[in-house]
């Protein structure tokens, strides 16, 4: 069933349409009938139904103003314009509002039906296009590209576990242990285009990435059986797998193979940073970060090279991979106010130090980034870090004799940053919300006061100012402008000898008609009628 409104400022016409239309049978539920657009409009923002029929011709806000609100707000209501031969022109420009379709008064009862009877299959049909999993996997086929793109850069950034892994290579068509267990990450950054570019330079510079890009996919992926794909930052990453005794050389060929392509059919160089071997999948974040690590030693050996880890780092490698992991997990626990995400993350990491037997310098140093982390989330989100930290924060890591008497020092932190952004937080809004009760008593009388506008004035995005607003005052923004207004029209009325329409007008209705309708609605009686009885001395 599907639910409907209907606009009309003829009481006699809306009447006729309602008794003479059985809506059920059409596949219909008339949720509402209105006789003007502003009040249409308001009831379409409570009840977002699924239709609205509208006359054009109506006080407030007619068909088209009301239709163009519709349209650029909500997506899938469809609306029907109704409308006499003399307004044709005006239904001509409603269907350039993309409205649904429009009918012609006087509207015959039985055509009338056939058009909702219409009407209601389409809807069907939308429906079960929307539902329809054919129609859902060709959308999923058309979005593969990106997907597989996203996969591959979160395989290499934060890691999957290993059922994950497994269930989605073939979804992507990948097969990366095809030419061996063994892994190596190869990360390849344009140190220079190489030559002038010209006015467009943004698509020229992209259209030279994309075809570095089909350079390296074409030797890593296609010809080697790897994978290739672009970060968010515009580097391109191959992932190359082979035997034990040969990944790392075959990693090392390709990588000249595709800087040498690049610079002679493209006129650019590029520098390729190579991790060392990982043993499986699960390892691939270690290593990207090493090709990554790689990739940063052009500093001091130039562009146009290729550079890897194992040649300029001769130790074990750290395995870093863990730790930024803590630290994004932690930091958006902290944010989101989760305190048992805190405190399993904290655990999680300490556990993870125990068993790796990281050395001590090591795990100070891992400790302390995570410190300067936590100050730099507070300078983000306006909390001081003395307020958090303390003054000697730093020196109070060594005073803990056990790995697990820091956690609980780190937890305790972590606990009382939460408790401050929440503080901060509520007062923040608090005060962002008084300005905006200021700013409605101070502008009711503009007529084109909105939600927005207030909103605009005190930088809060209209939803959580809407989430925010009714707990605060207990009531909607419109409820409350409209009480309020009223209020000042009561004491004017009680006050002042103003005519209705200058009342109206010092009250923010630029429509006299409309503001007595109003008026009436919420108290009951006419602004003529209140201001008699205020003068008889009746309690209103």
């Amino acid at each position: 069933m599907y639910t409907i409104i209907m606009v009309d400022d003829e009481d006699e016409v809306r009447e006729g349409i309602k008794k003479k239309t059985n809506w059920e049978a059409c596949g219909f539920q008339l949720v509402g009938d209105y006789d003007n657009g502003r009040d249409a409009y308001e009831a379409v923002e409570r009840l977002q139904p699924d239709v609205v029929i509208t006359d054009i011709n109506m006080p407030f806000m007619d068909g088209l103003q009301l239709t163009e609100r519709i349209v650029a707000k909500y997506r899938t209501i469809k609306v029907v314009i109704v409308t006499g031969y003399e307004d044709f022109d005006y239904a001509k420009q409603a269907i350039k509002l993309k409205v649904k379709d429009y009918l012609l008064k006087p509207i015959n009862s039985a055509e009338f039906t056939e058009f909702l009877q219409k009407l209601c299959l389409e809807l069907d049909e939308e429906r079960k296009q929307r539902e329809d999993i054919t129609f859902l996997r060709h959308q999923f086929q058309e979005s593969m590209p990106l997907l597989r793109e996203r996969f591959l850069e979160r395989l290499v950034t934060s890691g999957m576990r290993k059922e994950e892994i497994e269930r989605k290579l073939p979804m992507f068509g990948l097969d990366l242990e095809s030419s061996g267990p063994r892994h190596t990450v190869l990360a390849l950054d344009i140190d220079d285009f190489g030559r002038e570019l010209y006015s467009d330079q943004v698509a020229e510079e992209e259209l030279l990435r994309f075809a570095a890009y089909n350079i390296l996919h074409e030797i890593v992926e296609k010809e080697h059986g790897g994978a290739v794909f672009r970060t968010r930052d515009d580097k391109l990453v191959g992932l190359v797998s082979g035997a034990e005794e040969r990944v790392e050389v075959v990693s090392q060929t390709l990588a000249e193979q595709a800087r040498y392509s690049i610079e002679k059919y493209l006129g650019m160089t590029v520098t390729v940073g190579i991790s060392r071997m990982c043993e499986g999948l699960q390892e691939l974040p270690k290593a990207f970060q090493e090709a990554l690590t790689a990739l940063d030693y052009r500093f001091m050996l130039g562009n146009n090279r290729i550079i890897a880890i194992g040649d300029m780092e001769f130790g074990s490698s750290q395995d870093n991979t863990s730790y930024l992991r803590t630290e994004k997990r932690l930091i958006a626990a902290i944010k989101i106010g989760e305190k048992t995400a805190i405190t399993n993350t904290l655990q999680e990491w300490i556990d993870d130090l125990k068993k790796s037997a990281c050395p001590m310098e090591s795990c100070y140093g891992k400790l302390h980034k995570l410190l300067v982390a936590l100050m730099n989330a507070g300078v983000e989100t306006g909390v001081d870090g003395e307020d958090v930290l303390g003054d000697h924060s730093f020196m109070e890591l060594y005073t803990r004799k056990t790995l697990d008497d820091v956690r609980l020092w780190l937890e305790a932190i972590c606990v009382a940053f939460v408790d401050r952004l929440a503080e901060k937080r509520t007062h923040v809004s608090g005060a962002q919300l008084e300005s905006a009760v200021a700013y409605i008593h101070e502008h009711y009388a503009d007529e084109q006061l909105s939600l927005q506008h207030v909103c605009n004035h005190i930088y809060m995005s209209m939803s959580y100012f809407s989430a925010l607003f009714k707990p605060y005052t207990g009531e909607t923004f419109i409820e409350y402008v409209t009480r309020y207004r009223l209020e000042k029209a009561k004491e004017m009325l009680a006050t002042t000898q103003l005519k209705t329409y200058e009342l109206a007008a010092k009250v923010g209705y630029g429509d006299p008609q409309y503001f007595s309708v109003i008026f009436k609605r919420h108290t009951g009686m006419t602004p003529k009628e209140f201001r008699a009885a205020n003068k008889a001395g009746l309690n209103v």
